[in-house]
């Protein structure tokens, strides 16, 4: 009989623990290289800013305190565009999940942060934040002009942690760092399909399509 091991949801036996984990691992890689390939391609305003913004943080406080607040932004702005009355059901749907996933790696880094004695920056609270540190939300009015906007901010959001990558010093803030843009390159190829769009991002693309 195989062993069986406890986890939240239940029980679940040895071998689907392992092809679980297997198939979490292939999305990290192929999210990871996805997000590479983003951040080569593009040469989108926003993506100079939020880089810019995260060069700026010296520690490991200060660039989780950064990261945090993008993560936040982003999980407000997919409610804001969830809000907005321009998606399709199907959309609508991946959106919701989208800003769930922002949340969660949110309170995962608040987590990292207060562990390093630090203590987390003012959740935004409405389009007046959004636009302090991404703009262009509010001149959207279609489907269309939404999804470009979040595949130019899920780039910026990759290229922030490919750049915190590098500065970050402890291991497990640089493990968490890049299953973040894993993610968040899992993010990018999502959207961009949803858009009609090649999920990966060819050399000298210059903008969401």
């Amino acid at each position: 009989m195989t062993e069986a091991i406890a986890i939240a949801d239940g029980g679940a036996d040895t071998a689907q623990i392992a092809a679980f984990e297997r198939d979490r691992r292939d999305l990290l890689r192929r999210g990871f290289a996805l997000g590479g390939a983003a951040i080569a391609a593009s040469s989108i305003p926003l993506l100079l800013s939020v880089r810019n913004a995260f060069a700026q943080a010296t520690g490991d406080a200060a660039i989780l305190e950064r990261a945090i607040t993008l993560e936040r932004v982003t999980a407000l702005a997919y409610g804001t565009a969830i809000g907005g009355g321009l998606l399709s059901p199907p959309v609508l749907r991946t959106v919701r999940r989208l800003r769930g996933h922002e949340q969660a790696h949110a309170d995962a880094l608040v987590t990292a942060l207060t562990d390093l004695g630090g203590i987390a920056p003012a959740p935004p609270q409405g389009p007046a934040d959004i636009e302090k540190v991404v703009k262009g939300l509010g001149d959207t009015r279609s489907q269309a002009d939404v999804l470009s906007f979040a595949i130019e901010l899920e780039t910026a959001v990759v290229a922030a942690y490919h750049d915190a990558h590098a500065e970050l010093v402890e291991t497990r803030l640089l493990q968490t760092a890049a299953s973040i843009m894993g993610s968040e390159g899992q993010h990018l190829a999502v959207l961009r399909m949803a858009a009609g769009i090649d999920p990966v991002a060819k050399a000298f693309e210059t903008g969401a399509g």
